[in-house]
């Protein structure tokens, strides 16, 4: 069991599996892989749970911080458009609702989250009340304190949207998802998820001929640019796109890999 007094233990989710590393440092964290799992693509959520809870049991240590990473499948997000002299808070957060129910199978069993504004468009996430609770139930067991779960796609905007060029669009892939992540004022506007097949990937400008197509039904410029991140397939890592790669040691342990 690893001396976790100084650090916080990290976990990336997904369809096919999960990991565990530990994080050491601030302000240039490291690191460590502790163990990786793999589970069925139809496995049920009991199922997962008791894989997670013996990892945790072997690993973890009572009173550690665990911060959680879920990959964009299991994530469904949307730019939401405030409504016309929308005032308050209720008004931002029932745009919310509306808008995340049409990107989901059901009105009931997801919890959103967002940070809502006035001045344009923002982003917003659900995520599935039932994969949130499982996660609460290994916490409460362990001694944990989670202290946060985010999407894929947020955490690499948030560690490379300092480095798009002006019209750049940030492109974000895993698991067969390319994230399109549009910004014109470095404050994310749009959010496209496109589901891409094993053939797709072998197709060099199929990522660019995407995020074209969709600038123009959103009514957008098409991006001068598109930075890839995250697990790009080979043949994209060309002069159609810059390839930023994946973000050092820590998502590639989370199950972003190169």
């Amino acid at each position: 069991m690893p001396d976790t007094s100084n650090s916080r233990l990290a976990l990336s989710l997904g369809p096919l599996g999960a990991q565990l590393a530990l994080r050491s440092g601030w302000l240039r964290p490291r690191y460590r892989l502790l163990q990786s799992l793999v589970w069925p693509a139809q496995a049920t959520d009991e199922q997962r749970g008791a894989a997670l809870d013996a990892m945790l049991l072997k690993h973890a240590r009572s009173g550690s911080a665990l911060e959680v990473l879920v990959a964009d499948l299991w994530v469904p997000s949307a730019s939401v458009q405030p409504p016309v002299n929308s005032a308050t808070l209720a008004d931002l957060n029932a745009a919310v609702s509306l808008r995340l129910n049409a990107v989901t199978d059901s009105a009931t069993g997801w919890q959103t989250a967002s940070a809502p504004r006035t001045g344009g468009r923002f982003v917003a996430s659900a995520m599935r009340s039932s994969l949130m609770d499982m996660l609460r139930a290994q916490c409460q067991r362990h001694g944990l304190h989670l202290v946060s779960v985010q999407p894929l796609f947020a955490a690499l905007w948030n560690h490379w949207h300092a480095s798009l060029e002006p019209g750049q669009w940030l492109g974000v892939c895993g698991e067969g998802v390319l994230t399109l992540c549009v910004a014109p004022q470095r404050h994310i506007e749009q959010l496209r998820r496109l589901d891409f097949a094993p053939a797709n990937a072998q197709e060099p400008l199929w990522p660019v001929e995407a995020a074209q197509h969709e600038g123009l039904r959103l009514g957008l410029p098409v991006p001068a640019k598109l930075a890839l991140c995250g697990a790009v397939p080979q043949a994209w890592r060309g002069a159609s796109a810059v390839y930023l790669g994946p973000v050092g040691d820590a998502l590639s342990l989370w199950g972003v890999k190169p």
